[in-house]
């Protein structure tokens, strides 16, 4: 994205954006960089929200996302603009394993996001049977939904076009590393629009998706991350941030209500302690819970739209554990596990093998994924019981019984957005309510992507939306 325009020195607005995670950080730093003054709300002791990473005995533990889609340009521009884009790093090894009846085979070569690209790998891969491989097999003689048809759910989609095992044995489980949901209730119009592109374009997904990682560019690795964690890239824009002059953060700071302005009147910011902040322009980066709290008040029928999506909840524990004492070779970034194995953990990570420099060598680490909207009651259980389920499982898939040399859990409490059938629909009306209010952008991972380049993204829209509108306010 280009360099917004800045303002002449006379007409800096000032923009307060709530919420100091990665989309209202992103959105900050754009902001800051046309010339406007921001004051930048974050109720917690520290920025960043969901990305964080923790250094303890020479380990990197990541609490939040250990990775970006390398093919979503967004966090590299962003890091070229922080000077850390040299840094960037992808996965010291290739490929992943899935679980099937308590036994790890090796994903399919060829996969090009969720879906294959490529029949004999998967043939050979031994993820389905005899009977599903064959009915994937007719994937490009299915008959493509009509160009007029509706939405339709990423299960019923999938198990369309490549059947019933395809979807339970390959897909839902690399679905569920994504967005923790239910993909009976997930809209592909929503979180993979481009499979219906494709189906459209192509008449077959195999055929489409082929053709089309010919003609793209594809990057040397999929995903990307920094050699000290994704915290690195939260503490460089904090850095640029402070440093710009421009933008005042408030940490510990709650914002409990937002309005627009009255008359010829400025944004109001109230704050939790009573305290309140005048503004040109707002830029609500909160959690879609807290977005629909703070403008309730005043704008009941947002607050409504944004209050009405789905939340997902998820864990995660972190365990170091001997080298010598995991038997398995580790050879792979972890394995992912279908619902239909019927097991407490979603996935696991081999956080050691997966990133160079994350433990010393005699260390393996892992990470386990639990929760998910089919299991959001583990999230609620105590550590000692999380702990004890993620032994369980390494135990069983790996043959792991040493003890652990350090433990950590993560909690993130509905705070997965869930874009289930009808959310294409409910954002573009919040969209329509916005453009009644030209002084009010929302960003975050509620709209149009849950990763970090989809909120960094959010974040730079969020600021280019204010920007047309708080000049003329401030005039």
């Amino acid at each position: 994205m280009s360099a917004p325009m800045p303002f002449p020195p006379t007409a800096a607005p000032h923009v307060v954006v709530v919420g100091g995670g990665v989309s209202g950080m992103a959105a900050a730093e754009r902001l800051a960089a046309a010339g406007a003054r921001v004051t930048l709300l974050e109720v917690a002791a520290r920025l960043g929200g969901m990305v964080d990473t923790e250094h303890a005995d020479g380990l990197v533990l990541e609490r939040g996302a250990d990775s970006v889609v390398a093919a979503k340009p967004a966090t590299r521009d962003l890091c070229a603009r922080l000077g850390i884009a040299d840094r960037l790093v992808g996965p010291a090894v290739r490929g992943a394993l899935v679980s099937r009846e308590g036994r790890l085979r090796r994903l399919p070569a060829g996969l090009s996001g969720l879906m294959p690209t490529r029949l004999r790998p998967l043939a050979t891969s031994g993820v389905l049977s005899a009977r599903g491989l064959a009915r994937a097999a007719l994937e490009p003689w299915q008959p493509a939904a009509p160009a007029d048809a509706g939405d339709e759910s990423l299960e019923a989609f999938v198990t369309r076009r490549m059947g019933r095992e395809a979807y339970d044995r390959l897909v839902e489980p690399l679905l569920t590393g994504i967005y923790a949901g239910d993909g009976g209730r997930l809209s592909v119009r929503a979180t993979f629009p481009q499979l219906r592109a494709v189906e459209r374009e192509h008449g077959s997904l195999v055929r489409g998706l082929r053709a089309r990682s010919r003609q793209a560019a594809m990057p040397a690795s999929p995903f990307l991350s920094l050699p000290g964690g994704m915290r690195e890239l939260v503490d460089a824009l904090e850095h640029a941030l402070r440093a710009s002059g421009r933008v005042d953060v408030r940490l510990g700071a709650s914002a409990r209500l937002v309005r627009g302005p009255s008359g010829e009147g400025p944004c109001v910011v109230v704050l939790a302690d009573g305290d309140w902040i005048a503004a040109d322009a707002v830029v609500v980066a909160a959690p879609l819970p807290q977005a629909a709290g703070m403008l309730a008040a005043a704008e009941p029928a947002v607050a409504a739209e944004l209050g009405g999506v789905a939340l997902g909840s998820t864990a995660t524990v972190t365990l170091a554990i001997d080298r010598a004492a995991v038997p398995h070779a580790l050879d792979a970034t972890g394995y992912v596990v279908p619902r239909v194995e019927r097991r407490d953990v979603l996935a696991c990570t081999f956080v050691s093998s997966k990133w160079a420099g994350r433990a010393p060598a005699d260390v393996a680490l892992f990470r386990v994924f639990l929760g998910g909207v089919h299991r959001a009651e583990l999230v609620a259980r105590d550590d000692r019981a999380l702990v004890a389920i993620a032994r369980a499982e390494l135990r069983a898939t790996l043959g792991v019984v040493a003890p652990p040399r350090l433990t950590r859990v993560a909690r993130w409490e509905r705070a997965m957005p869930q874009y289930e059938l009808g959310h294409p629909e409910r954002v573009a009306r919040v969209q329509r309510l916005l453009a009644a209010r030209p002084w009010l952008a929302l960003a975050g991972n509620g709209y149009a992507g849950v990763g970090i380049p989809d909120c960094i993204r959010s974040g730079e829209a969020a600021a280019a939306r204010v920007l047309g509108a708080a000049p003329a306010a401030a005039a």
